[in-house]
């Protein structure tokens, strides 16, 4: 299997997160998508998430990414926009460089110039070593210690969880793999897809795979609410399908091994509290197996006839469709 574009810039394949964009906002969404003209989740919403992540499954990388600053950094998006803005200004004089700055920043104020240039050069004196930190590193994430201090209560959780410790510690003998990129085809519909897996073991001795995906919540006791919202069910099953067609293409049989699958949920506030969910429930993975397929199918439509603008049962009847 050979990975030639990284995973988030390759538009030619089809993920789980491409299915539900057609699912809940159609072709045209998706192919907006694809030829980036629309926004996915924000970056913003994914930081905390993907700095768990790195910490827990990709600990020798995390200090090559992300960067402690012992000094006052922007709390709030406006204060982040505020520094973010005054040192990118092309700005020569600096109380152009200081209003612009907070305009940009505090947008429908009705504050008097001398007003917005007082608050602003507040700031300007507050964060003044976080600006002087983005002048010298553009390279890394920053974190403070309150990030240091959850990351390390998280994994002290993990590792006092019989079964979070057990599926995120490596054993010998057992093919381990993090962040694992699987590029592969769903031949039946002519669909190439993609998919990126926490984690997966694959015990090649005992016959046995485990899939193991980390999901951050704000309600780790209300996680089900989480599982019915975001389909996860269908993003283990669009898991398995790659699973199937990884081990076929290394030239195994993954009927003759057993699968199990289990998101790891770590409370994002709080206690970071952690709980381990079996997600191998034969008939909600069966259906969303049915609801891959079948998506898979329209969107390989689309692709054919280039029909992108409304749905396929738009197109083959009069325009009337089925309320679904």
């Amino acid at each position: 299997m050979i990975i030639d574009i990284d995973y988030y810039s390759d538009n030619t394949r089809i993920s789980n997160s491409a299915i539900g964009w057609f699912l809940k906002k159609g072709p045209r969404y998706l192919k907006d998508m694809l030829d980036g003209k629309e926004e996915g989740i924000s970056a913003k919403y994914l930081d905390k998430g993907t700095m768990i992540h790195m910490y827990l499954l990709q600990p020798e990388e995390f200090w090559s990414n992300y960067m402690i600053i012992d000094y006052e950094k922007p709390k709030t998006a406006q204060q982040l926009a505020f520094c973010e803005a005054y040192f990118n200004s092309n700005e020569i004089v600096e109380e152009d460089k200081l209003i612009n700055a907070y305009k940009a920043s505090y947008s429908g104020n009705n504050m008097s110039k001398d007003a917005m240039l007082k608050k602003a050069k507040e700031l300007q004196l507050k964060f003044a070593e976080y600006i002087e930190f983005l002048d010298k590193n553009q390279t890394y994430t920053v974190i403070s210690f309150v990030d240091l201090n959850m990351l390390k209560n998280i994994k002290k959780n993990i590792d006092s969880h019989i079964k979070a410790n057990e599926l995120l510690t490596d054993q010998p003998g057992v093919e381990c793999h993090n962040e694992f990129h699987i590029n592969w085809e769903a031949e039946k519909q002519g669909v190439s897809c993609k998919s990126l897996l926490d984690r997966v073991k694959i015990d090649h001795a005992n016959k046995k795979i485990t899939l193991i995906d980390l999901k951050t919540t704000a309600d780790v006791y209300n996680f089900k609410h989480s599982v019915e919202e975001y389909d996860y069910y269908r993003q283990i099953a669009f898991y398995i399908l790659a699973l199937t067609w990884y081990m076929k293409d290394q030239g195994y049989d993954i009927e003759d091994y057993d699968i199990e699958a289990y998101i790891v949920a770590i409370q994002s506030n709080g206690n970071n509290e952690v709980r381990v969910f079996n997600m191998l429930n034969e008939k909600e993975l069966l259906a969303r197996k049915d609801l891959i397929a079948d998506t898979l199918t329209e969107i390989s439509y689309h692709y054919q006839t280039g029909n992108w603008d409304h749905t396929r049962e738009y197109y083959e009847n009069d325009g009337t469709e089925e309320l679904k």
